[in-house]
């Protein structure tokens, strides 16, 4: 894919991607098919994907994750933080604002695709600094509405706390989500999967993500896979935990998914992050 940032954005987008030029080039152009729909050069960037070298937890333990499903079939990653709000990624929603009905909400289930609750999105909130026109955006986060305490109450359905305080580089964090376990092989994961991270620096993730042409700017937080754990196809939208409390949303991995780069995320503490949320989920 062109600057192969295919899960940009953790691009995680949706089970259908296309996978990215092998030359992973920052010329090279990218040509993604996301549930059948054409998608732009910056939506490609957004591509999904799914944990690999991850391990199986259990729903019961980690009720904050949610599978986005666009017209019924899993899309990405979402995340509980108030029982009428989730979080996402805003390249995986910015173009559905007008068309909100297609999206849907399922929870409380190690399952992607079954045993759980569905839930219809009612609105969507992109960040308003969020650039649609260009590969990959700076503030890439959106809000999800459902009906009002529609998560309350619910087996294996709870918001996560966000956290107020930054992270050390060296910290050790966990991800969560249902993307693809291995790059060549589409479709959600058969169980919520995590996966160790190592918070790196920004300087680093920046040096690696030059080459294509991605910026790493102060709203965006920085990992490193453990045991060549990585995001891939459709993990976008999947939650960063560090010390239990919400760190980041996933939105941008190596499109090969083989912990070449380090993985970015939203930094939940960067102050036009934290208003946002705050403003359109009331957390």
């Amino acid at each position: 894919m062109k600057q192969v940032i295919c899960l940009v954005f953790l691009w995680i987008f949706c089970s259908n991607a296309v996978a990215a030029n092998e030359n992973e080039k920052a010329t090279a152009e990218a040509t993604v098919l996301i549930n059948g729909d054409n998608v732009t050069k910056a939506e490609a960037a957004v591509q999904s994907g799914r944990i690999i070298n991850g391990v199986g937890v259990d729903i019961a333990r980690y009720p904050f994750a949610l599978s986005l499903r666009l017209d019924g079939n899993f899309y990405c990653g979402a995340v509980v933080i108030s029982l009428s709000h989730a979080l996402t990624g805003g390249v995986a929603v910015y173009r559905f604002r007008d068309s909100v009905q297609r999206l849907t909400l399922y929870g409380g289930s190690k399952s992607a695709t079954s045993g759980g609750v569905l839930f219809q999105v009612i609105r969507i909130t992109v960040h308003p600094n969020f650039n649609p026109n260009v590969q990959v955006s700076d503030f890439n986060i959106g809000v999800l509405a459902v009906s009002t305490n529609a998560f309350g109450g619910r087996p294996n359905i709870a918001p996560i706390t966000l956290t107020s305080i930054g992270v050390e580089i060296g910290t050790k964090c966990s991800v969560y989500g249902w993307g693809r376990t291995n790059v060549n092989i589409p479709g959600a994961a058969s169980t919520l999967r995590s996966a160790e991270m190592i918070i790196t620096s920004g300087g680093t993730c920046a040096k690696q993500w030059a080459p294509l042409a991605v910026q790493i700017t102060s709203n965006m937080l920085c990992a490193k896979g453990v045991k060549g754990a990585d995001l891939c196809y459709e993990d976008f939208g999947d939650a960063l935990l560090c010390g239990g409390r919400l760190t980041g949303v996933a939105f941008l991995t190596n499109s090969r998914c083989d912990n070449a780069r380090d993985t970015a995320y939203v930094k939940i503490t960067a102050s036009s992050i934290r208003s946002f949320i705050r403003s359109h989920a009331g957390v």
